[in-house]
Order: structure tokens, then sequence, then C-alpha cells
């Protein structure tokens, strides 16, 4: 009798490798630990510290070499022979509730509140947890705030309407497309594809200011702008391989998308022959502030946050997006996407301090309305319409802002390090 394979090698639970250690043993554990945090997100530099801590408490030393798609792991005791494993595992999941809950795991047995095998058990119940949030609200929010982004990014009524199209439309795809590694390897080109041919198919309608606004709206939760602003700090925390490896496939991500967008944008083209744009005619300024609120509100949603924690989104989404207005305003782009992200990285540090709400819960929200990705995806998308020299400028830009935003979260990180609240 055969077992099921899974559709891809990264899914497969430890529980169903041959010899494995089991999960209640204090290796068993912890190797389904750093899966998990690695699956959750967790940056390499903030996990090998964390996983460093669970292993010293229990009397095990351990190195860590984890990099987007794999972990090795190698473990040692006085009395044993040092024991490497290697976990396939793919990183990236949005989920805060459960990166919470891993990370709270981690903190308990740091803190001797909880031994390995409670540990284990714990982890098993995180996994089969059902979402906080049910796809039927997520479509509606990736609706929501594609036509918030798109208002954010000065579009107007027209524009409004068709990022909304676009992200009910990828957002019943994200969230009933089968769950098979070839697939979901092409959502990013699929989804930019049906973004540009819906934008297109809707300036022949109404008449758009820019048809590329509606596009970067509809797929912006797909734009890999937080992946991109990981690599380079693991870059500049000298965890080379694992942030080349995640900035390639930032890059690469933006290179489907590109490619979606010339297929849908050709294909438009002949069902419905070029327009010229429509004149601009600008929204009032309240709108921005209702863009603001309902983008915060979507992505605590998306993201698969706690209501109790939308505050802290709300305020640090606004406070990063006028912060880094006014440095762009006065001072220049590099320096509002530093004050930005600075500023996100401040509260950020801030919730988890008073009320231990997990970082990459305000830190998620904030760079999407920071939008660095958006950016890279500008400058593909200039030098496929040939304007190599435009491009160029545009991609080095996007490598300023990086670079700027990778140093104002590395200065907020030092500014208000957070660390756990022991018990008494």
């Amino acid at each position: 009798m055969s077992n099921k394979v899974p559709s891809s090698i990264a899914e497969r639970r430890l529980d169903k490798v041959p010899n494995f250690p089991e999960r209640h043993k204090p290796i068993g554990f912890m190797l389904r630990l750093v899966k998990a945090l690695h699956t959750y997100g967790v940056p390499t530099y903030e996990l090998e510290r964390l996983m460093a801590k669970v292993a010293n408490q229990l009397d095990y030393g351990v190195q860590i070499i984890a990099v987007p798609t794999s972990i090795t792991m190698t473990f040692m005791q006085q009395e044993d022979n040092p024991q490497t494993y290697v976990i396939r595992s793919n990183s990236g999941e949005v989920n805060v509730e459960k990166l919470r809950r891993t990370m709270d795991v981690a903190n308990a047995v740091i803190h001797k509140e909880m031994d390995a095998e409670e540990g284990a058990q714990e982890l098993l119940e995180i996994t089969k947890a059902k979402p906080v949030h049910n796809k039927y609200w997520m479509v509606f929010c990736f609706s929501l705030v594609s036509a918030s982004i798109a208002r954010i990014f000065n579009g107007g009524w027209h524009e409004v309407v068709t990022a909304a199209t676009i992200g009910f439309v990828v957002g019943l795809l994200i969230n009933n497309s089968p769950r098979i590694q070839s697939v979901s390897s092409l959502m990013p080109a699929l989804c930019a594809f049906l973004a540009s041919l819906i934008s297109f198919t809707f300036n022949k309608w109404l008449g758009l200011h820019s048809t590329y606004i509606p596009i970067v709206a509809g797929i912006i939760v797909l734009v890999p702008g937080l992946m991109l602003t990981i690599a380079m700090a693991e870059l500049a925390t000298q965890n080379l391989v694992s942030g080349t490896s995640r900035l390639l496939g930032a890059g690469m991500i933006f290179i489907q998308m590109t490619f979606g967008v010339a297929i849908g944008s050709q294909l438009a083209n002949y069902l419905f022959p070029a327009m010229p744009l429509a004149g601009f005619s600008s929204l009032p300024d309240w709108t921005l502030w209702i863009a603001l609120l309902t983008t915060s509100w979507s992505l605590t949603i998306l993201f698969q946050t706690r209501w109790k924690e939308f505050p802290w989104i709300l305020i640090t989404t606004f406070a990063a997006f006028y912060i880094s207005r006014w440095g762009v305003t006065t001072m220049g782009p590099a320096t509002g996407a530093f004050l930005g992200a600075l500023s996100i990285g401040l509260f950020a540090n801030l919730a988890y301090l008073i009320k231990k709400v997990p970082t990459a819960a305000i830190m998620m929200p904030g760079f999407i309305v920071l939008v660095p990705g958006s950016v890279g995806f500008k400058s593909l998308t200039a030098i496929l319409d040939h304007d190599i020299i435009g491009g160029i400028e545009t991609a080095f830009n996007m490598i300023i802002i990086g670079i700027s935003l990778v140093t104002g979260l590395l200065i907020s990180s030092i500014a208000t390090l957070p660390k756990p609240k022991q018990k008494k």
C-alpha cells in the first residue's frame, strides 16, 4: 500500500518523513519549530538568534544555515556526536496569528514555561488551527485594498473602480486555486496578466488617466516589497546566502509580473485598439484618509491578524505614509523612504514591548503603503516598453530606496530592541 505523496516536498510534514526524530523529543521539537518560524517568514538573522536561545535552554549547542528554500541544523551535546539535519521548506506564508503563536512557543521554552513535549504539541495545534478570517472576507479585502492603494497612488474614480475589479479577480484566484506547486509558481504572472487585461479593457470603456495605477494597485499584495526589504536587511547583517537567494526570488517574481503585464497588454491592444488616456481629475483630499483607513482594515484581515491589533496597524499606516511623504517633499525620495521605514520599525517594536503585538503585524501593512516593490516593477515595465534609460534610472532609484528602507529598519531595531517580558 502506497502513501499519498504531497504535491510539493516543501509541504511535506516532518511527522511523515521516515526515521525523522519524533516531535516530542528535544531535537524533533526544535526541527519543527525552526520550520514553522521559517515558513511564516522570520528573517534569517532573527531565526538564528531565537533558535540559539531555544537550543541553549534545552542543553544543546546548535549551528544553523537558513536560506529561503531550506534549513540545515547541526545539534551538539557533550556525550553525542554532532547530528545534522536538512529540511526542505518554503518561507513567506503570510499568517500573523500563526507566527505569533509560534513565537510564543519559542519564548515559553526559553523562559522555562513550557518543555519540548508541550511545545511540540502546541505547534501541532497551531498547524491545524483554522484561519482567523475566512476566505470570503479575504476576497472582499483584496478588492478593497486594491481600490484604496489606487487612491493612494493618486488615481481617480475610474482607476479606483478598475483596481477594485482587478483585486476582486485576483482574490478569487488566490483563494480558490489548487495547491499545486506548478500552479502557485506561475500565480504572479497569471495575476499580472489578468490585471493588465482588465485595466486596458476598462480604459476602452471608461477612459483611464493611467492604466499602470490599477495594475499595480490590483496586485499590490503580491508585489514582493517586504521580501525585497528583508533580503537587503539580510545582506546588511552578513547573511549573504539567504539575502542573495531572497533577492533573486523577489527578482523572479518581478520578472513574472512583467511578463504577465506584457502579454496581457498586447492581447488587450489586439482586442481593443489603443486609446489615448483621459485627463486627470483628482479626488478630494478626504478620500485619502478613507483610503488609508480601509487599507489598514483590509490588511488586518489579509494577513490574518487579530482585531485588537488593528489600532496599532492604523496608527503605523498613517504615520508611515505622512512621515515618508513629508520626507519626500522636503528632502527627497531616499530620505522619505528612510523616515518611513524608521517610523514603521519604531512603532512595531513599541507595539511589541507594550502589547506583545508581533512586529510582522505592523511592518507588513506599513511596507505595503511605502510600496518599495512597485518601483522595481515600474522599472521592468519601462525597459519592456523600450525605455532603457528610464528603466535603468528607475531601477537605480529602487536600490537607493531599498537601502534607505533597510537603514531605517535597522536603526529602529537598535533604538528599541524588543525583549520578551519575563514572568515573575
